[in-house]
């Protein structure tokens, strides 16, 4: 692991596989997840790697603890009822519906997406946050696709 990047920011069976299929990569990723939880609010963004992992259906990603924010166990449990559940605030709100978008049809973001988004965070803000969930859903979708791709005998993707 690099110095950037504490252990448990990377999904632990990506880590091994990419430790073994791709170091250069798994080098990579960790010194970009090592600044993207260091610099951005990490509960948020535990938050919406939760949500990613619930849209693209990982139930590993879900199991896996918080890499680095200590996100209250009730409300993690009530990621899938953002919209209407009271452990929310506005600005986490925004921020999971832009995330569902992103990870739907990032193409179909709009502005009034953005916009949305712009009333809770800074123009800077609102880069950085997109940027990191590029950067998270990349990571579930890689986590997903080397399981799929490279399961040990016997264990099923």
């Amino acid at each position: 692991m690099t110095a950037d990047a504490p252990s448990g920011l990377i999904a632990p069976d990506l880590e091994e596989r990419l430790a073994r299929f791709a170091p250069e990569v798994r080098e990579v990723v960790a010194g970009m997840h090592g600044a993207l939880w260091r610099e951005l609010d990490a509960e948020l963004l535990e938050l919406c790697r939760l949500r990613i992992a619930m849209l693209q259906g990982d139930a590993a990603g879900l199991a896996r603890p918080a890499p680095a924010a200590s996100l209250p166990p009730e409300k993690a449990a009530a990621v899938r009822d953002w919209p209407s559940s009271p452990q929310f605030d506005g600005r986490e709100r925004a921020c999971l519906a832009f995330t569902e978008q992103f990870v739907a049809d990032v193409a179909g973001v709009t502005q009034s997406d953005a916009d949305a988004l712009l009333e809770h965070l800074t123009p800077a803000g609102a880069r950085a946050f997109v940027s990191a969930l590029l950067a998270l859903d990349q990571h579930q979708r890689l986590a997903l696709g080397l399981r799929a791709v490279l399961a040990p005998e016997g264990e099923s993707a």
